[in-house]
């Protein structure tokens, strides 16, 4: 799910702007996996830790209160990590994975911890592929860009309404899709990483991307899996 995918955006990172520095290859991909291992390390602290205050907040908040805060976060970090260096691109970021969390606590709320821990090793091994694919077949996934952000439109609409009107074979069939659209996306920003200027700042902004899209992933396997244990 591309953060600020805009072409002009994407020009600019493919340059060096006034006083950055690019750094190499090995410590570009090292900042973007342990942006990724941070945000994820977020999320299981929320759960692990947490989980059961995380709850009694959310049921105790009124639920429009909620929505909004949640998104008011969510876009306000965005805005960092598009527009901010690469300090304020930090900030942003965990602005972006903190909330986050309070969505995957939810979700995980009642499902054995054996479907989790499968769902978080199919995720593993679908990012795998697909960001290896993203590398052999760079191309191929860069031509996406637009397909995939209306496919993104899509989802965003689809599961809302699914949220409060499918049940069954209709909602699983989103479910699938969703799963399809963001393993995509994963080789299409990996792709992208792999064009962009190897800054600090550009490191953080792209895992910001993926970050979201493994998020996005995971959610939608594990509710694959529930529904078939189910």
């Amino acid at each position: 799910m591309a953060l600020g995918n805009s072409q002009a955006l994407l020009e600019k990172r493919q340059t060096l702007g006034e006083g950055e520095v690019e750094i190499s290859e090995r410590a570009f991909n090292l900042i973007i996996g342990a942006m990724l291992l941070w945000g994820f390390f977020l999320n299981y602290v929320t759960v692990a830790a947490f989980g059961r205050q995380v709850m009694a907040m959310v049921y105790g908040m009124n639920p429009v209160v909620f929505l909004i805060s949640y998104f008011v976060l969510v876009l306000a970090g965005n805005a960092l990590v598009v527009k901010g260096g690469p300090a304020l691109s930090f900030v942003g970021y965990t602005m972006i994975a903190a909330p986050i969390g309070i969505l995957v606590c939810m979700s995980v709320q009642g499902i054995p911890v054996d479907t989790v821990k499968s769902a978080v090793l199919i995720t593993a091994v679908v990012t795998l592929s697909f960001m290896i694919a993203g590398t052999l077949f760079p191309g191929f996934f860069l031509r996406l860009g637009r397909v995939l952000f209306f496919s993104l439109l899509f989802t965003i609409v689809g599961g809302l309404v699914s949220m409060l009107l499918f049940r069954g074979r209709g909602y699983m069939l989103y479910e699938w899709l969703g799963a399809g659209i963001f393993s995509l996306y994963i080789g299409y920003d990996w792709a992208r990483a792999n064009t962009c200027a190897r800054t600090v700042d550009n490191a953080i902004d792209l895992s910001a991307s993926l970050y979201l899209d493994i998020i996005n992933l995971f959610l939608r396997i594990l509710r694959i899996l529930n529904s078939r244990r189910d």
